[in-house]
């Protein structure tokens, strides 16, 4: 069984390659959305990830997991897609990157990843939701979103503004987002990896460019 197939019958964006592996593009393409709960006091209750796969992804795990042979997924087979789904990406933080001032926010691990099957599209659809292991204020620093996958397997990619949306916004707030060009994050990539001293060691990929590539939603509040 070949790597990508070991992936796509694991249902699962885990690469099982070892970690120093060449991968130049990506494989599998994700069309995401985020949404975030704010409750009244200011405070971040859930993040809400929304992913619609891609058809050749996703025909290949209806294959993989139809386990009656009848050319669909029933009750029983979407749950366990989402079993398998949820236990391999957990070891990549679940895609799902939280910052506050630049730092990396501890989420939980969501209690369930809820699978649909689109058949007039052929695309699976995995909906789950995270929420920060300690409180964290919305309004007390500048906060960024973002799905990416750091040894860039698997795309996402956010179609506009749209595809983030906030409920309950604090008044004097605002919501941006950060989507850099190919070339402008090659230059950004090249910057990184040549502040690196000359005694360090390198990382296998450089600097994670699907890091860099990736997009950002921020939200930034007025303070005072």
């Amino acid at each position: 069984m070949t790597k990508t197939r070991a992936f796509l019958a694991a249902a699962a964006f885990a690469i099982l390659a070892a970690p120093g592996a060449a991968k130049a593009h990506p494989h599998v393409f994700v069309e995401p959305r985020i949404e975030i709960d704010v409750a009244p006091d200011g405070r971040l209750q859930a993040l809400r990830n929304d992913w619609s796969m891609d058809e050749m992804f996703s025909s290949s795990v209806v294959v993989d997991f139809d386990k009656n042979g009848d050319g669909k997924l029933d009750k029983d087979e979407l749950a366990a897609i989402g079993k398998q789904v949820a236990g391999s990406i957990a070891r990549w933080s679940y895609y799902t990157f939280v910052r506050r001032n630049g730092v990396v926010v501890a989420m939980q691990a969501p209690p369930a990843l809820d699978v649909s099957y689109d058949e007039k599209r052929g695309r699976l659809r995995f909906q789950f939701a995270l929420k920060p292991k300690e409180a964290l204020d919305v309004k007390a620093g500048d906060l960024s979103f973002s799905n990416f996958d750091d040894t860039y397997f698997v795309a996402f990619d956010f179609k506009g503004t749209k595809d983030f949306v906030v409920k309950g916004m604090p008044a004097g707030c605002r919501t941006d987002m950060n989507a850099p060009s190919p070339d402008e994050a090659a230059k950004s990539w090249m910057a990184s990896i040549a502040a690196i001293p000359a005694d360090a060691p390198v990382p296998d990929d450089g600097i994670k460019f699907s890091q860099v590539l990736s997009t950002k939603f921020q939200v930034t509040c007025r303070k005072g």
